[in-house]
């Protein structure tokens, strides 16, 4: 408890603590790509436990922050209800024979390119004081990654996808 009570105080996290190492586990006799291997992710049991109190300081205020229409990942709100929606709109359309554009866009995937800089503006937009920003920017920089051979670590290297 010593460690959560540091980063209250300094904000800081060392290194080693937002580094994690992969596994590498072959899903065949001899694997010849990397497709041939499962990758399981080891993250060092302090950075999780300090994640999971941001995570649920955080969650006291989701529903505040995050508008009614976004559904997913927020308690009490289902993506399925989406789905419902549309439906709806689509049947009222069909229905009343109005002229109108119907889009989809697909998101998925956009924490893999989400700038650090935007998503501390975000932050701050929705009220964020600065030490809770600097929490979360302490958290998301510079993780680096070892991939383990034969139970060794490689040699360390930083994701270029992701928060940067």
């Amino acid at each position: 408890m010593n460690f959560l009570k540091e980063f209250h105080r300094e904000g800081t996290v060392v290194s080693f603590l937002n580094k994690t190492f992969i596994a590498l586990i072959s899903k065949v006799t001899t694997p010849k790509t990397m497709k041939d291997f499962h990758h399981i992710s080891l993250v060092g049991s302090l950075y999780k436990m300090l994640a999971k109190v941001l995570a649920n300081l955080l969650k006291k205020v989701m529903n505040s922050i995050i508008g009614e229409t976004q559904m997913a990942f927020v308690k009490n709100r289902q993506i399925v209800d989406s789905f419902v929606i549309v439906s709806e709109i689509i049947h009222k359309w069909k229905r009343d024979f109005f002229g109108g554009l119907l889009v989809k866009l697909d998101f998925e995937k956009a924490y893999d390119s989400v700038d650090q800089s935007f998503l501390d503006s975000i932050s701050e937009e929705k009220g964020f004081g600065v030490t809770w920003r600097n929490w979360i920017s302490c958290c998301i920089s510079f993780p680096s990654l070892s991939v383990l051979v034969n139970g060794s670590s490689m040699k360390d290297f930083h994701i270029e996808r992701g928060l940067h």
